[in-house]
């Protein structure tokens, strides 16, 4: 089984958010082999069918080994200086889902957790033409992230979705009455973006390229979701199931 190696050249920066609360990094060149992980997703994964994940991620996955999940967890004890996480799931995913057969959902930005010691993140293995990841604010609350106290928050979104279509008709790409984009960050290959579950975000999906069901050419990415200890830890950048598209 192929182990998956943390490049020692890797390049750690934090993402500049009009939130001074949000802390979202930005690790490129993360995997010094990430080429065995894009054969991987072209010779071995079996992806299945949209839905089988139980998630409302618009497109089809596959549970990637714990090699992955290995090397996923020294960059985290690396960014944010704890050494007890736990990986929770890293899913090999590509975006399928035709944007006239989206749910309400997938139509609105998300969040993964509304408990603040819950992490995400996503890593790259593809790049432009294909977006990225968009941080968002709901403006009727003026929220960027959404905790256990203001989760009622989430079927109110979804209701606008019904009763504004005109604002709601595809994958979110634009502002919108609802929603302002916070923070962009782009596609690049071997890029992994890290972030915490309760932030509003989606896929920034406005190529129809970035829904095409091949491997090759089509929006690849790995979602990865995992714990932190609440309250005992500081990000590298300080010392010195609602899941859809990201």
């Amino acid at each position: 089984m192929t182990e998956y190696i943390l490049n020692p050249a890797v390049n750690v920066e934090k993402a500049r958010h009009p939130d001074p609360e949000v802390s979202v990094h930005v690790v490129d060149d993360f995997l010094e082999n990430a080429e065995q992980l894009l054969q991987y997703a072209q010779q071995k994964a079996y992806f299945g069918q949209v839905g089988d994940d139980r998630t409302a991620y618009p497109g089809i996955r596959d549970r990637l080994p714990r090699s992955y999940d290995r090397v996923l967890q020294k960059i985290v004890e690396f960014i944010y200086g704890v050494s007890v996480i736990a990986v929770h799931r890293s899913m090999l995913s590509l975006t399928t889902l035709d944007p006239g057969k989206l749910g309400a959902s997938q139509k609105i930005p998300h969040v993964d957790s509304v408990n603040d010691s819950q992490y995400a993140a996503v890593h790259y293995l593809c790049g432009p033409p294909h977006g990225g990841t968009a941080f968002y604010r709901y403006l009727p609350r003026n929220l960027v992230r959404v905790r256990e106290q203001n989760r009622e928050v989430i079927p109110e979104m979804l209701q606008q979705v019904h009763d504004y279509p005109e604002e709601h008709r595809g994958y979110l790409v634009d502002d919108t009455k609802f929603y302002r984009r916070e923070l962009t960050v782009d596609a690049q290959f071997n890029r992994l973006v890290l972030y915490p579950s309760n932030l509003l975000h989606c896929a920034i999906l406005d190529s129809p390229q970035s829904y095409e069901s091949d491997v090759t050419t089509g929006r690849l990415t790995v979602a990865s979701f995992f714990q932190l200890e609440a309250d005992k830890f500081t990000s590298a950048s300080e010392q010195s199931d609602l899941t859809t598209a990201s």
